[in-house]
């Protein structure tokens, strides 16, 4: 295949070889508008031929194909000239460096036979029409030695592949040694080498010398580049090979970079670039036998020196990562969470100072998967040979408390077994801040139960004391036995009602597995609650339903009604009346609700006695415990229910919300 370097200032389709870059396979084309564009490639031989089709011969036309002369002496260069040349013009072309130059209209068939045999004869080294010159069968096994060996030499190099700077130096001893150079210094910018993995700053203007030979050891540690001026300025912000100017009178150049040349004994500045930016400058000295470096030499090392570029940024990331990895080990290390890494065959890749204390009891001894309790090893082999998910849990010795967390380090596409990090965190000190703290709640809660069972108690015993201290006296009265009687059949029924509320809070909720009327419920509920408070008060029922029948656990339910009820009627003056209003309402998971609003005749719940009614022990009055909307509230969320106390905003707001589940 002939490689074609095509430049037009015309679009392909409009050139002489649109019908045969179509047609013909043996053609690889490559097509610029400008020989500059492409004027690396060329140089390094990349094209067979190149094939100029201008749109007419200007000055800037003539030098395009100059321009492809100079950078690639031994590419064959076609002109093709634009309709109407003169003889004149094409000698202007031969001139200006073309080998060949054709004329419209052109066949693409005899164009392509003619490239091609252009080709040909670039490949035998020869000019057209001259046999091709045959190598001796020597000289490729020459060129095969001193590559090997080059390359051989430069192989040592990769041994320093993680420290940048040994890497630097030993490639610039070998760039010397191939090349013949005189001296040769590369200023980099300082890599990150430090154990906190920082990236480089984006200001870092400072490019200092990696490596040199030829120049002075002073010079090496006191001379430096800058981003801001000079060699390091120019070839930062236009990447591109300088040479120092060699003629008395020196091109327009900032005074500082001709300075540097001078320090430096430059002759020639080339960037080094890791393909992505500029990351530092190499400047070259002359040859030691003298002599100009030739385009192709300074590309080539252009191109070692990007490589170069590539192996400098490798070695910070490497630098980086290691840097991270002593950071984290270092934390890891300095917590007192035991952490311990254990890898897809289970052993141990890393594990800290405190774990190996829990296991060990010391701080140089080893861990191994072995040393892990049976329960911790058990769920450790779960998470790394089956993925599976563990939750935190707890592990007791006789010594200590540990909570413990196994989480999954996940490798790609879920592959098993894992990589997996066990966590072991000492619970012991707050486990027993816990039950201290647990010890001394129960105890105030048994404090504050005795002392509202004390003042419930004494509070029925008053009219009973005063009554056995005057029974002797006035025991044949008919008055004081109906005042005796009264007073035992209420404070008897205090004692009751208190007894049965301590049993409610204390016992398991029974299963609601009986079905009862509610109409049925309400009413019995509430004549017990109008029994208690001496036989006064007023039902007003209201439903929209038909008859409702509830599964319930009834006695229970009939208490917590009854306790409602007598909250109610405690809270009105004069004759209290209760309005209790039945309805049904669908929830979001599309059952049917129960809902029965009560309303009092007192002034309802002010906000804050609302939002603690149903706190045990809490209580506005100064006779009761303070258990009945609490016990109400525990056997309604027993019957999946739920029990609301609402201050009023509106005149017919209730005071107390019952939601219920009906059966299906």
């Amino acid at each position: 295949m002939t490689r074609l370097l095509l430049i037009t200032d015309d679009s392909l389709a409009q050139t002489p070889l649109a019908a045969l870059s179509s047609a013909a396979a043996d053609f690889q084309v490559t097509s610029r508008p400008r020989f500059a564009d492409v004027r690396a490639a060329a140089s390094a031989r990349a094209f067979d031929v190149a094939l100029f089709v201008p749109r007419n011969l200007s000055p800037d036309a003539l030098a395009e194909i100059g321009a492809a002369r100079a950078a690639a002496a031994d590419l064959p260069i076609v002109a093709v000239l634009p309709v109407g040349s003169a003889t004149d013009q094409q000698q202007r072309v031969l001139a200006a460096g073309a080998d060949f130059t054709l004329f419209h209209p052109l066949d693409a068939p005899e164009l392509a036979r003619l490239l091609q045999r252009v080709s040909r004869w670039a490949e035998a080294g020869a000019g057209p029409g001259a046999a091709p010159v045959l190598l001796p069968a020597a000289a490729p096994r020459a060129s095969l030695a001193n590559a090997l060996d080059v390359l051989r030499d430069f192989s040592q190099v990769l041994g320093y592949s993680l420290d940048y700077r040994q890497l630097t130096q030993h490639f610039v001893q070998k760039l010397r040694e191939v090349i013949g150079l005189s001296r040769i210094a590369v200023f980099l910018e300082p890599g990150n080498v430090d154990a906190l993995p920082t990236p480089v700053p984006a200001d870092n203007s400072r490019l200092a010398c990696a490596a040199a030979a030829g120049l002075p050891a002073e010079l090496v540690e006191c001379f430096a580049l800058s981003r801001k001026t000079g060699l390091g300025r120019q070839l930062s912000l236009h990447p591109q090979i300088l040479r120092a100017p060699s003629t008395s009178t020196p091109p327009l150049l900032d005074p500082k970079i001709l300075r540097e040349f001078e320090v430096l004994g430059g002759q020639v500045a080339i960037p080094v670039n890791d393909r992505e930016r500029t990351v530092g400058v190499a400047v070259l000295g002359g040859r030691l036998m003298g002599g100009d470096f030739t385009d192709e030499e300074l590309l080539l090392v252009y191109h070692l020196l990007e490589e170069l570029g590539l192996a400098v940024r490798n070695s910070w990331l490497h630098h980086q990562l290691v840097g991270s990895h002593r950071l984290f080990a270092s934390v890891l290390d300095g917590i007192t969470i035991g952490a311990l890494v254990a890898g897809p065959d289970l052993s141990v890749v890393y594990a800290n100072r405190a774990i190996v204390r829990f296991l060990r009891g010391g701080d140089e001894a080893h861990v191994e998967f072995s040393d892990l309790p049976p329960p911790v090893a058990a769920r450790l082999h779960e998470v790394v040979e089956k993925g599976a998910a563990v939750e935190p849990f707890h592990h007791q010795t006789p010594a200590a408390v540990y909570r413990v967390s196994v989480i999954p380090l996940r490798q790609a596409a879920g592959r098993l077994p894992q990589t997996a990090l066990l966590l072991m965190e000492d619970f012991t000190r707050l486990n027993a801040a816990q039950r201290a703290e647990i010890e001394a709640s129960n105890l105030k809660l048994i404090g504050l139960i005795a002392r509202r069972f004390a003042h419930e108690i004494r509070n029925s015993l008053v009219p009973l004391t005063t009554h056995q201290q005057l029974f002797d006296a006035e025991i044949g009265n008919a008055e004081f036995r109906d005042s005796l009687k009264a007073a035992l059949t209420r404070e008897t029924q205090r004692i009751q009602r208190f007894t049965e509320q301590m049993l409610l809070l204390a016992r398991a909720d029974s299963p609601p597995d009986e079905l009862a009327p509610l109409d049925e419920l309400i009413r019995q509920s509430f004549a017990k609650s109008r029994e208690y408070i001496g036989g006064g008060g007023e039902l007003d029922l209201h439903s929209s339903l038909p008859p409702v029948v509830v599964r319930c656990n009834r006695a229970s339910l009939a208490h917590a009604l009854q306790e409602v009820f007598l909250n109610g009627l405690q809270s009105s003056a004069g004759v209290p009346r209760l309005d209790v209003t039945l309805n049904a309402s669908p929830t979001g998971d599309g059952r049917a609700e129960l809902i029965i609003q009560v309303r009092d005749s007192g002034g309802g719940f002010a906000p804050e006695a609302a939002g603690r009614a149903t706190e045990p022990f809490y209580t506005t009055r100064n006779t009761g415990v303070g258990l009945g909307l609490t016990i109400a509230r525990r056997v309604i969320e027993a019957h999946q229910g739920r029990l609301d106390v609402r201050p009023r905003t509106a005149p017919g707001d209730p005071d107390v919300v019952i939601h219920l589940p009906l059966p299906s």
